[in-house]
């Protein structure tokens, strides 16, 4: 597959999820992950241009879920007993500049940039802008996300009750 046709692929796949979430689509959402996936957001500290390092894998981080983690996540979102989610808020994730980095036949790291509006009626609304960092396996002829890096461009967050 030539990388255009894998890049419409990409976008079709993430918009898709921006979707699922958006319409509280959970169950689904979590199909899309791997059994073996990393979803997390390290803490950023203030540096340079460049020298971040997110390839560090025991950083300090507002979430680090495996699918265990991701699946309690859902549950405690979808069980009414969190005042953050009752009555469900209104979102919109948007995705943007998607780009495959690198890819073979089984997998691809594709990176991309989102706005998460978070409407509540217990809350300030939340707009959060970032980018992500996903590997992605090719497993029985469907992609799954075995690893997702979400960085932040926030000094500081109020809610991590959302999912990215």
């Amino acid at each position: 597959m030539n990388r255009a046709d894998l890049t419409a692929e990409f976008q079709q796949l993430l918009v898709r999820e921006a979707w699922l979430l958006d319409n509280g689509m959970l169950d689904e959402w979590l199909e899309m992950f791997a059994d073996n996936v990393r979803y997390w957001m390290p803490v950023r500290t203030d540096l340079q241009r460049g020298k971040e390092d997110f390839a560090r894998k025991h950083l300090v981080a507002h979430i680090d879920d495996d699918k265990a983690g991701l699946v309690t996540r859902v549950r405690r979102m979808q069980s009414g007993d969190t005042f953050t989610e009752e009555p469900p808020p209104r979102t919109r994730h948007l995705i943007t500049n998607i780009l495959v980095v690198e890819s073979d036949e089984t997998s691809a790291k594709v990176v991309s940039n989102f706005l998460l509006f978070r409407s509540h009626t217990t809350m300030e609304d939340i707009l959060l802008i970032g980018c992500r960092e996903d590997r992605w396996r090719r497993v029985n002829s469907r992609w799954q996300i075995e690893e997702r890096l979400i960085v932040l461009d926030h000094k500081s967050v109020k809610v991590l009750s959302m999912l990215f």
